[in-house]
């Protein structure tokens, strides 16, 4: 073997034949997710009801959105360590189970309960079951001694929920947490609302038990 005083005697010669801009190791692909939609179903629905700022009580949804395989023609963009801005598919996300936000359905309170009602903060539960296609049906109801058309929620179910096509809204989220390496983590990636997914076919999903806390 020649030292390298050995070869700054020598004239040493290396050659390089291969394109400048050829990378030179094969790109990994991004397995990381990425802020923006994705197409799925919904899967691992559960629901409880719970007291809410300690004056309200809600029935709180919880789900996940499973990635489907129709994901392959969504494009992403993300940049890398360089600054380099790279888009890429959305195949490499199929299967992966996205985490929702819950979803809030305020209560009405009937005589005799101690809670107050907060109707006008079931946007986010409205716009879901609309999205579902379930639908509520408007009612007159006296409010402050005048009639008023008010919209009656429906309750979704299980079944309502589970299998349905939709479109999730990806956000990254403040959210302090321990991960299994013992790291602390300052943000979680969460399915903000959904939206429709036109083109989309309910499917058959299984219950994953380990995915149902309560």
């Amino acid at each position: 073997m020649s030292t390298v005083q050995e070869a700054l005697n020598k004239e040493e010669i290396s050659t390089f034949t291969g394109d400048m801009n050829q990378q030179t190791h094969n790109p990994t692909p991004r397995q990381g997710l990425i802020e923006g939609e994705y197409v799925g179903h919904i899967a691992n629905v559960r629901s409880i009801v719970r007291p809410v700022m300690g004056k309200y009580k809600a029935r709180i949804y919880n789900f996940d959105v499973i990635v489907a395989n129709e994901n392959a023609s969504m494009k992403y963009q993300y940049e890398d360590i360089d600054g380099k801005h790279t888009e890429i598919d959305g195949s490499q996300f199929a299967g992966k189970k996205l985490i929702a936000k819950g979803v809030f359905k305020f209560l009405d309170p009937h005589e005799g309960d101690d809670f107050e009602g907060n109707s006008s903060g079931n946007q986010k539960y409205f716009r879901l079951c609309e999205n579902l296609g379930v639908h509520a049906t408007e009612t007159t109801q006296t409010i402050d001694g005048k009639e008023t058309t008010v919209k009656m929620l429906p309750v979704l179910t299980e079944d309502d929920m589970t299998g349905k096509p939709v479109t999730a809204v990806l956000r990254k989220v403040k959210d302090e947490w321990t991960n299994n390496k013992g790291e602390k983590m300052h943000y979680s990636w969460r399915v903000a609302f959904v939206k429709s997914w036109t083109d989309g076919k309910a499917r058959e999903m299984k219950v994953n038990e380990d995915d149902l806390p309560f």
